[in-house]
C-alpha cells in the first residue's frame, strides 16, 4: 500500500508496511539476472521512481583479488538511523530523513557466473511513499540533461544569477516538479566546472591570443599574473585598435569583478 505526505519525512505508524503498487515487469523479482551493476541500479531506480521512493549503494562484497565485486546492496534512502547528539546545537529542525527503512535489493556473482542475480528483494517500507510533485527533491532521481547543462553554460557567460537560472528551467518545464534536480545541483554543476578550469584561465587565454597573433601579426598581448599562478592582468590589441587609438586616443578597460558579488 501506498500513501502521500506532504513532508518527506519518515512516518512510522504502528508497524505498519507499505508495499509499493508497481506493475510486475517493472518490479524486482529474486533471480532476475543482469549483466552489470549499473543496470540493476537503473532497473531498480526506475522501480523505485514509480514506487515514490529514492535508492542509494550500500555495501559490497569484493571477491579475493578484489578486482570484481561479488556481492552488492541497493538500498532505500531512508535505510540507517542518524545517531542522536544531544550536546549538538540545531540552528532550525529538519525533518527525520532515515528511519532505518529494511526496503532493498541484493545481487549476488556466483564463481563462473558472468552475470548478478537478485538473491533477496525486500519490498516493505515502514515510511509511506513520497507523492510524484515532490519525486523530484530525491537525489537518485534528480539528473541535469545535456541540453540543460549546455543552456546553463550559456546562460553563466552573460552573469544570469542562479536562482534566474532555475526560474528560467521551471518556466520552460511547466513547474518545479517537472525540472528534474534542484538548485543545488546547479549550483555544484557551476562549482565542477569552475574546479576543473581553475588553475587553467591562463594557459587558455594565452593560446587564444598565440592563434591570433599567428592570424595576424599587429596582433599584440601581454599577460602578468600576481605571484601565486594567478590571472593578474592582460593586454591585447590588434591592428584595428591601434588605428583607432591613433584617431581618438581612447583605451577600454574591462573590470571583470563588476557585478560578480
Amino acid at each position: 500500500m501506498s500513501g502521500g505526505t506532504k513532508s518527506d519525512d519518515c512516518v512510522i505508524a504502528n508497524g505498519r508496511v507499505y508495499i509499493p503498487e508497481v506493475r510486475n515487469e517493472e518490479t524486482p523479482a529474486v533471480g532476475m539476472q543482469f549483466d552489470l551493476l549499473a543496470i540493476i541500479y537503473n532497473f531498480y531506480n526506475r522501480y523505485a521512481f514509480l514506487a515514490g521512493f529514492g535508492i542509494r549503494l550500500h555495501s559490497s562484497f569484493w571477491g579475493k583479488n578484489k578486482k570484481e565485486i561479488l556481492r552488492k546492496e541497493f538500498v532505500c534512502c531512508k535505510q540507517g538511523a542518524y545517531r542522536k547528539d544531544e550536546t549538538r546545537e540545531r540552528k532550525r529542525q529538519r525533518g527525520i530523513s532515515r528511519c532505518n527503512c529494511k526496503a532493498k535489493i541484493v545481487v549476488v556473482k556466483t564463481n563462473g557466473s558472468k552475470k548478478y542475480t537478485i538473491s533477496l528483494f525486500a519490498e516493505g517500507h515502514n515510511h509511506k511513499m513520497t507523492p510524484s510533485e515532490r519525486m523530484h527533491l530525491l537525489r537518485s532521481h534528480r539528473r541535469i540533461s545535456v541540453s540543460t547543462k549546455v543552456l546553463t553554460k550559456q546562460l553563466g557567460s552573460v552573469n544570469i544569477p542562479i536562482n534566474q537560472k532555475v526560474s528560467i528551467f521551471e518556466v520552460q518545464s511547466g513547474g518545479m516538479d517537472k525540472i528534474g534536480f534542484i538548485k543545488k545541483d546547479i549550483y555544484n554543476l557551476e562549482c565542477s566546472v569552475n574546479g576543473k578550469l581553475r588553475n587553467h584561465d591562463v594557459e587558455l587565454v594565452t593560446e587564444y591570443f598565440m592563434a591570433e597573433q599567428k592570424k595576424n601579426e599587429a596582433f599584440y598581448f601581454k599577460i602578468e599574473g600576481d605571484g601565486n599562478n594567478r590571472f593578474s592582468r592582460c593586454f591585447w590589441t590588434d591592428a584595428t585598435s591601434r588605428r583607432a587609438y591613433g584617431f581618438y586616443g581612447d583605451v577600454v578597460v574591462f573590470n571583470t569583478t563588476f557585478n560578480t558579488n
